[in-house]
């Protein structure tokens, strides 16, 4: 069966996708694959069982075990086979998701074949290599089983959690002796809920909130965000405390808002100064504050460990996006409009070759992007499946491209897509029409498109609500 296993490499990478039984088959392998897992991992689970009780590592409780698993490898590999030559699936990431179950295959098979040979030879040896074999099967199962999960998932779908368990070593934790009001405890609570929108790169209102000196100056309105000691003229307090429905509410609709001890808190700091250097410490008795500071604490704690970690990561991806840039021929850098740690991509000029081939070097990274620019880039509808995993992507510059329109419901699953530029492509009118499904946008440019006036004016009076910009627009 081992050799099985080793030939579905050489099998096409392709299958006609018209070949509706080998797709079917294929669709199945989310399900099938959860039987080796299980099978895998209760098989070393009994063996290590049977260290306190014999009846666990009978030979036909393990040999059964065994025998399932080569039979469900088997079938979980065919049905991944099928699923990734017939239904458009590439990339690295698959690749070698397909071999890790290809080798899982091939350890369990050969955990199999030295457990018989142990029972029958009964050598110390063969019971060595048995738990050797098993042993790498499952590194390569859990190895195989973290690629699904990120495919599924997104990339850190098992490593995020794990992170937060476990912090790497180095990450900043003060004494709580020094810990301050405003430095760790305020700050904090503004950096998790309006720091995003008020920083250098975006200050909506003129309002700067990275810092104390900024946050107690007068925005573009000329009202002060923080009046020190007079927290109920303060416009950060009379902003948060407006009905939800008010546009000036702040935070926006979609945003988190403010807890019941985080308002208190902000409104004892304020009145009672706003100073920078009042010391935790000196309140956790306080009978106004203190019950508040004792519950947002350990939350806070976990909120500047995942804010650590969030710009840590980014600065990471930064560096890694920037080693591969240059060679494909594009610019990244952070997006500066964005409400989150994202970053703009766009063509250098002139533009370099652009296809399937360069976007999915960029694949481990699609939950990055929030603003994607491949103008004049050699794309079609076929590369709008891969950019509809771009899953924060808020806008999208694809003008002069070979777009039809026809892989545009591909799209329908970026909710917060906004913006999308199409000017200069051949769009048939019909497929226009897959716009009316896009939950989020705004705003289209179809300037230049075969696209008819009355399909534009048809996507107008269904959707009065999106702004339909005949002219060519931005290239980013």
């Amino acid at each position: 069966m081992s050799a099985f296993f080793l030939s579905v490499p050489f099998l096409p990478e392709t299958i006609d996708n018209d070949a509706a039984l080998p797709l079917l088959i294929g669709r199945f392998h989310p399900l099938v694959l959860h039987f080796p897992i299980v099978l895998i991992l209760l098989t070393s689970v009994f063996l290590i069982l049977g260290i306190f009780h014999a009846l666990f590592r009978h030979p036909l409780v393990i040999g059964s075990l065994l025998f399932l698993s080569c039979v469900s490898s088997a079938i979980a590999v065919v049905a991944g086979y099928l699923l990734f030559a017939t239904d458009d699936y590439s990339g690295d990431m698959v690749l070698n998701h397909l071999w890790g179950g290809i080798w899982t295959g091939v350890g369990i098979c050969l955990s199999s074949a030295v457990y018989v040979l142990w029972l029958e030879k009964n050598s110390k040896i063969l019971s060595y290599f048995f738990y050797t074999a098993l042993g790498a099967t499952t590194a390569f199962l859990g190895y195989t089983s973290h690629l699904g999960g990120s495919l599924t998932h997104g990339q850190d779908f098992i490593s995020e959690p794990m992170t937060a368990l476990f912090p790497p070593k180095g990450m900043p934790e003060k004494p709580l002796e020094e810990v301050l009001l405003y430095e760790d405890l305020i700050y904090t609570i503004l950096d998790s809920k309006c720091i995003n929108c008020h920083n250098e790169n975006k200050t909506k209102g003129d309002l700067l909130m990275t810092s104390h000196d900024n946050l107690i100056k007068a925005g573009e309105s000329g009202k002060n965000a923080v009046i020190p000691g007079n927290s109920a003229e303060s416009e950060l307090m009379v902003r948060v405390h407006l009905p939800s429905s008010d546009e000036d509410h702040m935070p926006p609709e979609g945003k988190p808002g403010f807890s019941a001890e985080e308002l208190k808190l902000l409104t004892f700091w304020i009145d009672e100064g706003a100073e920078k250097n009042i010391k935790i410490v000196e309140l956790l008795d306080h009978p106004e504050v203190g019950p508040e500071i004792n519950i947002l604490l350990p939350k806070i704690r976990k909120t500047q460990q995942r804010l650590f970690l969030e710009k840590e990561k980014f600065e990471q991806v930064y560096q890694e996006l920037l080693k591969i840039a240059e060679p494909l021929g594009i610019e990244i850098m952070p997006d500066k409009d964005a409400e989150q740690l994202t970053f703009a991509l766009r063509m250098t000029f002139p533009p370099k070759p652009f296809s399937t081939e360069e976007l999915l070097k960029l694949e481990p990274y699609f939950s990055f992007f929030s603003s994607v620019s491949l103008a004049s880039a050699d794309i079609t509808d076929d590369e709008l499946f891969f950019i509809s995993k771009m899953e924060n992507l808020r806008h999208l510059f694809v003008q002069k491209t070979g777009i039809t329109g026809t892989g545009l419901p591909y799209l329908h699953s970026l909710s917060q897509l906004e913006t999308l530029n199409i000017s200069f492509t051949p769009m048939i009118d019909g497929n226009a029409l897959h716009l009316l499904e896009f939950p989020a946008l705004k705003k289209i440019y179809f300037f230049g498109t075969p696209v008819k006036k009355e399909v534009i004016a048809a996507l107008q009076a269904y959707r009065p609500d999106l702004e339909i910009v005949l002219e060519e627009g931005p290239l980013f």
